[in-house]
């Protein structure tokens, strides 16, 4: 500025000081004025070059000063500018990263909810997954289409963080299952409930990190965040339903193995018990009638002084078990296996009504002999007997029948296993 009033002041001075002179010069020429006047004359015109000077020098003073102020104003002005600039442009980036990231919301979406509608999942369940989905669509083409708002002068920016998406609970571990122990497929689907897949956690990572105060982009955000826990919600249920079945596969699978492993069992029991049978039924062939040791004889469980061939015994065994449990007592025996002594005087004795000594069906292990109501004609007891014993390969003979030839209702024969 000093600069600018020197060179003011030389400007002024040439092109004042030359008509003073001339001036000076015309009256001293004119009048013959003395050296005084002229000295006067020569401070006067000084005093006006300096006035003229300070004029223009406090003018280009205020010149200065109002240019420098313009200066900063326009400096302002383009720094807010620019800064307006850049908050839009990242208010449109930003809104874009969401979008985009919203986008891989919906396509998780839906590929939960393909796999969720073969999964049996509630359609209740499904429909808030849709409805989560359509809006976060809707929000996105809001987004991409509303214009992004320049801030007025009056209006400070706000810095916000965008939604902050919910965390992932933690994994719950689930029950191991021994071998010894068949799965339950209600208490299993009830703890896989209660796993939330990493589903928001994806989500979460492809949000973009916002810092811009944006109305549409933080709804947007906050719609993705509930789609997240809503698509969480649809592959927790749809996973339970298929471990669920899953499990009640196993489940199934394991009662059928179970069932065909005791068949088998039950299958291989019946071809020994048959096969057993078949020995036993041949057992006592080498020994005579009355003439076999009791080594060679079983006795039924529920009565060990009992012989009999052992087929025969463990048939009786079974009749007895279906008689106790309609009757609730066991049989009573009074006569079995008959030594030939026994047949004997069993026919010196009871005469005719014994057998001739070595022919007697209880000489060789085949017959027994009640007591007690069943061995009574007309009882519950002897009636139940007489439609019952084949069912266990024993009968009443015909001569053993009131109508026969020798009326013995006591008597009972074992013809071989069924």
């Amino acid at each position: 500025m000093a600069r600018a009033v020197a060179s003011t002041c030389r400007d002024l001075r040439g092109r004042v000081g030359g008509p003073l002179t001339r001036l000076r010069d015309t009256v001293l020429a004119s009048h013959g004025v003395t050296w005084l006047f002229a000295r006067r004359v020569h401070t006067a015109r000084a005093a006006v070059v300096i006035a003229l000077a300070m004029t223009i020098a406090v003018s280009s003073v205020g010149l200065v000063r109002s240019d420098a102020v313009r200066l900063v104003a326009e400096e302002q002005a383009s720094e807010q500018a620019t800064a307006e600039a850049a908050r839009l442009a990242e208010v449109a980036a930003a809104r874009e990263a969401a979008a985009a990231s919203a986008q891989v919301a919906i396509d998780k979406a839906e590929a939960v909810r393909a796999s969720a509608a073969r999964a049996a999942v509630p359609p209740e369940t499904l429909a808030a997954l849709d409805e989560a989905s359509a809006q976060v669509q809707d929000l996105v083409e809001q987004v991409r289409a509303a214009p992004v708002v320049a801030e007025t002068a009056d209006t400070e920016p706000v810095e916000t963080a965008a939604p902050a998406v919910r965390a992932a609970r933690e994994p719950v571990d689930l029950p191991v299952t021994t071998p010894q122990t068949l799965p339950d497929p209600v208490a299993d689907a009830a703890v896989i409930l209660d796993v939330v897949p990493t589903v928001i956690d994806e989500v979460k990572q492809a949000l973009p990190e916002v810092t811009v105060d944006d109305d549409p982009l933080s709804e947007l955000l906050a719609a993705v965040d509930q789609l997240a826990e809503s698509t969480a919600e649809v592959t927790a249920a749809a996973e339970a339903n298929r471990v669920a079945a899953e499990l009640e596969e196993a489940y199934e699978q394991a009662v059928a193995d179970a069932q065909a492993a005791h068949a088998a069992a039950l299958a291989a029991a019946s071809q020994t018990r048959a096969a057993r049978m078949r020995a036993d039924a041949h057992s006592l062939d080498g020994y005579s009638n009355g003439q076999i040791p009791a080594s060679a004889m079983c006795a039924p469980a529920f009565n060990l002084n009992v012989r009999l061939r052992c087929d025969a015994a463990e048939m009786l065994d079974a009749l007895n078990q279906s008689y106790r449990a309609r009757f609730g007592h066991d049989l009573a025996i009074s006569d079995s296996y008959r030594s030939l002594a026994g047949q004997i005087a069993c026919r010196e004795t009871k005469g005719s009504l014994c057998a001739n000594p070595g022919t007697s069906k209880h000489g060789v292990g085949l017959a027994v002999d009640l007591s007690g109501p069943a061995a009574r004609l007309g009882t519950v007891e002897h009636q139940w007997m007489l439609d019952h014993v084949k069912e266990h390969g024993w009968l009443k003979p015909s001569w053993s029948l009131p109508t026969g030839s020798k009326p013995e209702p006591w008597h009972f024969e074992f013809t071989g296993a069924p």
